[in-house]
């Protein structure tokens, strides 16, 4: 499948009664993924992280870079939200298309309020399903860092095996 046709209109993901993988809402999400971004422990084992934001103001050009990596065909970004109060749980995405975009890294973070519920076990089912089935993916991979035990366990949950340890690959 080619990345225009993978990209042609985002497409949101019903995940469950209470959960739905919606397109982010850059004015209306901007201080929920400030207060998830401002959590060290929250965003300790998601690499691409760096620090935390300083102010909304950068949540805004992080938000903005979301929607420009999904126009550009390079990431399918989508917030986790609750489907009745639309409150922003987290964020999931599938990125760094290989392959001939038969391959695709997945990678997420939740609100830590919300931790230990099953929710992001819920999520990364939905996503794995829409990857292989509407993108025709034939593979998804992620990087895991060895101590993150809780993602460890979503992936394996989900099917996921480990492939190897990549020494010396996280800070």
């Amino acid at each position: 499948m080619t990345s225009k046709e993978m990209f042609s209109e985002f497409q949101p993901i019903t995940v469950n009664e209470n959960i739905i993988l919606r397109q982010v809402k850059p004015e209306q999400d901007c201080e929920k993924y400030f207060e998830i971004y401002s959590d060290a422990d929250a965003m300790k084992y998601y690499l691409s992280y760096g620090k935390p934001p300083a102010n909304q103001e950068q949540v805004k050009k992080i938000i903005q870079n979301q929607i420009n990596a999904f126009e550009k065909c390079r990431e399918y970004n989508w917030t986790i939200a609750d489907r009745v109060t639309d409150e922003v749980l987290g964020r999931i995405l599938l990125s760094d298309f290989q392959n001939n975009n038969t391959a695709a890294n997945i990678g997420y973070f939740l609100d830590r309020k919300y931790w230990n519920k099953g929710i992001m076990t819920e999520c990364v089912k939905a996503v794995v399903k829409f990857g292989f089935d509407s993108l025709k993916l034939e593979r998804i991979f992620t990087s895991v860092e060895p101590n993150n035990i809780a993602s460890i366990k979503v992936l394996e949950k989900n099917g996921f095996a480990m492939e190897g340890h990549l020494r010396h690959c996280f800070p």
